[in-house]
């Protein structure tokens, strides 16, 4: 698991319901915490941007972008 300077995810908290699709996506990235929060890390590793795209894909608010490319 390599992480580098790359894709960086993030969460328009105004927008995001807490429906926790982008958890049943990538919940590598992405944890629906008990107390109702979200976490999320801001940053990816290739293993996981696929899983991550289907996550802000299938965001019924579309609060999840993710910016950037993986350094060559």
């Amino acid at each position: 698991m390599k992480l580098r300077k790359g894709p960086r995810v993030s969460v328009d908290n105004e927008r995001c319901e807490l429906f926790g699709t982008c958890q049943w996506e990538a919940p590598e990235v992405f944890e629906l915490e008990r107390n109702g929060r979200l976490r999320y890390r801001p940053r990816i590793t290739e293993e996981d941007w696929e899983p991550a795209v289907a996550a802000a894909r299938s965001c019924p608010m579309q609060a999840i972008q993710i910016k950037g490319v993986f350094d060559e």
